[in-house]
């Protein structure tokens, strides 16, 4: 049965937002888009190296989300359940189509051995490559920490996981990207301490 009701969007709380994309409510749906769309799609397009992908999955994520609230059985908070569908539907197309993704080490490798410095872009577009080498444990707790900015704690709620658990992820995935930069990348790895 449909409920019509008005949502203090200022004062909103996760119940009462559940409540309003049960009851298919406009304003409940607007909200949750608006408020969940920028993390669905950071967190895909940092696992997939696809823009384009990662907005079709960020679409998809939010609409399976809403047609599927009632799944939602309460004992996390909304943004973990998004969190946990927006990996696995990641995860699920990762394990079934493989990604290209564009291989610049040559172009890194002149630029590093003829001691060029790099300006923002290609700064950007190395650290990318880079990125994109890691595996996805560590792209996901680079992502959450770095990009969306949350902290241990938000992390450990949001993926489940005890606090201990994500510093040492944390700590490893830092360790997995400073692996990925090879000895002879002196000046990027100068550039990022002093730039």
């Amino acid at each position: 049965m449909y409920v019509s009701y008005l949502i203090d969007l200022e004062n909103l709380k996760d119940s009462d937002l559940i409540l309003g994309l049960i009851n298919k409510q406009t304003s409940a749906i607007n909200y949750f888009v608006n408020n969940y769309q920028k993390f669905v799609y950071v967190l895909c397009v940092r696992m997939l190296n696809n823009v384009e992908v990662a907005e079709e999955i960020t679409q998809d994520v939010l609409i399976k989300c809403i047609e599927k609230i009632e799944q939602f059985k309460g004992d996390s908070k909304l943004k973990t359940w998004v969190y946990t569908v927006a990996k696995r539907e990641t995860l699920n197309y990762l394990r079934i189509n493989k990604i290209e993704t564009t291989e610049l080490s040559d172009v890194i490798s002149n630029k590093i051995q003829n001691d060029d410095s790099f300006d923002g872009n290609e700064l950007s577009t190395v650290l990318n490559y880079y990125f994109k080498k890691l595996p996805f444990d560590a792209k996901e707790m680079l992502t959450l920490f770095y990009l969306e900015e949350m902290s241990l704690k938000e992390i450990a709620e949001t993926t489940q996981l005890s606090e201990s658990n994500v510093r040492v992820k944390l700590y490893r995935a830092r360790e997995s990207f400073k692996s990925v930069l090879t000895e002879k990348d002196v000046t990027l790895i100068n550039q990022l301490r002093h730039g």
